[in-house]
C-alpha cells in the first residue's frame, strides 16, 4: 500500500476508535451474558439481518458439505459447536443421521430451535436436535459424548477465534472427547492478519459510519482475533491429535457495503482427528 494511503487509513482509524471503544465498553464482562444479550436482541438472521456472520444463501456451506462427504465419516452424528441461529447445523444436517447444535447461549438455542422449526428439533429421539453447551467449561465434551452414545464429527466454524489461549485448549480437549476414536473435527475460523481497527475497516466500518451488524457485536461479544496454522497447533497439539488436511478458506458475512455481496474475510480451514494413544504416550 502507498505510503500516503497508509496515512490516510491510520488517520481513519484514529478518527473511529472512541467510537469502537465506547461501544466495546458497553459489552458484559462475562461473556456468556454477552452473548446471550447478543442472540436475545436477534430479531431478523440471513441477508439483511442482524448477525453479522450469517449471510443465508450466499454463505460458504457448500464448501462444507464438501469437505465433510470427502473426510467425515457420515454414518457417524454431527455435532456443531457454536451453532448460533442453526444456519450450518441445518445445512449439514442430511449428511449424518443425527446433527445436535450446541451453543453456549440459550438464546441462540432458542432461535436455533424456532428457525428449525418442522425439522425435528424438540425431542431426544429427533434426528436434528439444540442443546446449550459452554465448549469451554471442561468435562462438557465428555458429558456430551455420553449422551450421544457413541463417536462424532464435530463442525466448529467461528468459535475459535474469540476465545483465549486457555480456553481453546479446554475447547481441544472436549472436542477430543466427543470425537474419540472414529470422528473428525471439521474447523473452519477467521485468520485476518491486520490489526483489529484494520479488521473493522475491512468490515466496512469508517469514523462516520459504522454498519449495524458490526456496531451490535462490538457492544456485545468478545473483540475477535485470527486463528490460523500456529493457533491450531497451539489449541490441537500434534501429541494428541492429528491432521488430516488444512488450507485457507474464505469466511463470509452478510452484504455491508451497499451493494449487495456478501462480505469475505481471509479463513483457515483444518480437518483433524485424535491422535492413535501409544504406551508411552497415553490419551
Amino acid at each position: 500500500m502507498p505510503t500516503r494511503q497508509r496515512v490516510v487509513r491510520r488517520g481513519r482509524q484514529v478518527l473511529l476508535l472512541p467510537r469502537v471503544a465506547r461501544l466495546a465498553g458497553r459489552a458484559p464482562k462475562d461473556r456468556r451474558a454477552g452473548w446471550d444479550r447478543y442472540w436475545g436482541s436477534v430479531r431478523s438472521t440471513g441477508v439483511g439481518g442482524d448477525v453479522l456472520w450469517d449471510a443465508g444463501d450466499l454463505d460458504e456451506s457448500a464448501t462444507y458439505r464438501l469437505l465433510a462427504a470427502d473426510h467425515l465419516d457420515t454414518a457417524l452424528p454431527l455435532v456443531d459447536v457454536g451453532c448460533g441461529n442453526g444456519r450450518f447445523t441445518r445445512q449439514l444436517a442430511s449428511l449424518f443421521p443425527r446433527t445436535i447444535g450446541v451453543d453456549l447461549s440459550a438464546n441462540a438455542v432458542a432461535l436455533a430451535r424456532t428457525e428449525s422449526a418442522g425439522r425435528n428439533t424438540h425431542t431426544d429421539t429427533d434426528t436434528l436436535t439444540y442443546r446449550r453447551l459452554d465448549v469451554t467449561r471442561p468435562g462438557a465434551g465428555r458429558d456430551l459424548a455420553a449422551a450421544i452414545g457413541q463417536d462424532a464429527n464435530v463442525f466448529v466454524r467461528g468459535v475459535f477465534h474469540v476465545l483465549e489461549p486457555a480456553d481453546r485448549v479446554v475447547a481441544a480437549r472436549n472436542l477430543r472427547a466427543i470425537v474419540g476414536a472414529h470422528g473428525r473435527v471439521l474447523l473452519a475460523e477467521t485468520n485476518f492478519q491486520g490489526s483489529k481497527m484494520d479488521y473493522l475497516q475491512h468490515l466496512g466500518a469508517t469514523p462516520w459510519h459504522i454498519p449495524s451488524p458490526v456496531e451490535r457485536a462490538i457492544a456485545d461479544i468478545p473483540a475477535p482475533g485470527h486463528f490460523g496454522a500456529p493457533e491450531r497447533r497451539a489449541a490441537f497439539p500434534a501429541a494428541a491429535w492429528r491432521l488430516v488436511a488444512d488450507g485457507a478458506a474464505d469466511i463470509m458475512t452478510i452484504p455491508l457495503h451497499g451493494d449487495g455481496a456478501a462480505g469475505h474475510i481471509p479463513g483457515y480451514y483444518a480437518i483433524l482427528q485424535a491422535a492413535v494413544p501409544t504406551p508411552d504416550r497415553p490419551a
